[in-house]
């Protein structure tokens, strides 16, 4: 539990760099998955491994598009890096079979994000690049030690629905400054996918809380007339010209985000298409683990899109389609389908009590993944630490966090040798 709550909070330490661009993050997550195994191999505990099966299917799609790929070896880098990422998510999930394992936890990830924003907001106030990560804190969008703004954006969002999650801090006014700190660190990194992705992913939370709370009906009627609302302040924001004094602004703020809003939509656009078009005339194997962007320089097309940011995928679905064929685009469908089906059992579906008592609002769940599969629209996040992380923690929830039925004949149980020991002797 302590290994895992230490590697989760050192998940932004993706810099500096060592042979194969191994990281600080990375080497305390392989000391988590080793000491989760060393803790499973002596005490006889039965490890699950969550998303295994679709994750099975994409690294298979992946090998047998990198035997025909321009970079076999980049194409096998990243599929252990696949790897890699499935098994810290199954030590997230395993530790989390108590709920004190739980609460320290996500106390530890919003802890960890509320002191990392405030550093961060620190670092872009006094002009600090050393704290901000970018050369000039006054003219470039700040990173921290992430790999580029965006991913820095998309750690607060995540840490912004776990920071919901969970209960702590307990004290309404510090947790309401957390969130401030957590959302305006977010909106520094001057990330209009994170932006976007928070207004919705916030909607579904909020669509998920009310079901929860009342029915389906009367999420659904709510969802409709908060649709509607923001649609008529979204028609007279435009017909006000809203929209055309921001790309005029002169703000720094203004200018690192929203106003780069129109150029990186028609960047992305360009690329979208372009990768399309590698799909549409090439194997439907896939070309390859991460081949994209070498793909497309090798064809001279367009090397950097409209938004001035180099060619990757840029997005999961489109990348995964390309990249690895119709078979990876089925094990991604699969991973999606897998974290829907825990999440709606974990949101909507009975949790046992000494586990729900550690949640204070289920429905951020369905906020996070829902705001980062938006995210991955614009974005590859798939290998980002800290999203299996909380894949780690919704497995978890889902594998040993629910109510078990009270008729010893029809459970369900969850656990090792020793949940089923204890069932047997209650009965």
């Amino acid at each position: 539990m302590l290994l895992v709550a230490l590697a989760i909070v050192a998940l932004p330490l993706l810099r500096p760099t060592g042979p194969g661009r191994i990281t600080p993050a990375d080497a305390l997550m392989g000391i988590t998955i080793l000491g989760v195994i060393v803790w499973a191999g002596t005490y006889g505990v039965l490890v699950r491994v969550p998303y295994l099966v679709s994750m099975a299917v994409l690294v298979m799609a992946g090998l047998a598009a990198a035997m025909f790929g321009q970079d076999p070896a980049k194409a096998v880098l990243t599929l252990v890096q696949d790897a890699f990422l499935l098994a810290w998510a199954a030590a997230v999930a395993n530790v989390i079979r108590v709920p004190r394992s739980l609460s320290i936890i996500l106390a530890t990830w919003t802890w960890g994000a509320t002191a990392l924003a405030s550093v961060f907001i620190v670092g872009t106030a006094a002009d600090l690049p050393s704290l901000v990560g970018a050369s000039t804190a006054a003219e470039s969008r700040g990173q921290l030690w992430f790999d580029n703004p965006n991913m820095a954006g998309a750690y607060f969002l995540m840490s912004l629905f776990v920071l919901l999650l969970g209960r702590h801090p307990r004290n309404r006014i510090v947790r309401g400054c957390a969130c401030l700190l957590v959302l305006t660190a977010m909106i520094l990194t001057g990330s209009n996918g994170a932006l976007a992705s928070l207004i919705l992913g916030g909607a579904a939370a909020a669509f998920v809380a009310v079901w929860r709370r009342t029915d389906l009906v009367m999420a659904l009627a709510s969802g409709t007339i908060a649709v509607v609302l923001i649609g008529c302040l979204a028609y007279l924001a435009v017909d006000g010209g809203v929209l055309a004094r921001i790309e005029e602004s002169s703000s720094p703020l203004v200018e690192r985000s929203l106003a780069r809003g129109p150029r990186s939509a028609a960047g992305r656009a360009s690329l979208f298409a372009d990768e399309f078009e590698l799909f549409r005339s090439g194997s439907l194997l896939g070309i390859g683990p991460g081949g994209t962007k070498e793909v497309l320089e090798s064809t001279n097309a367009n090397l950097e899109s409209s938004s001035g940011v180099a060619k990757t995928g840029h997005n999961d679905y489109l990348a995964t389609l390309v990249e690895r064929g119709v078979v990876g685009a089925l094990g991604l469908v699969l991973l999606i389908a897998s974290i829907g089906v825990m999440a709606y059992s974990v949101v909507l579906r009975p949790l046992s009590p000494t586990f729900a008592r550690e949640l204070k609002n289920p429905s951020a769940i369905v906020g996070g993944a829902v705001a980062m599969a938006l995210f991955a629209i614009t974005h590859e996040v798939l290998h980002f630490r800290f999203l299996w992380a909380f894949f780690g923690i919704l497995a978890g929830l889902y594998l040993f966090g629910r109510e078990v039925p009270s008729d010893p004949a029809t459970a369900v149980v969850v656990g090792g040798p020793e949940a089923r020991a204890g069932l047997v002797a209650a009965n």
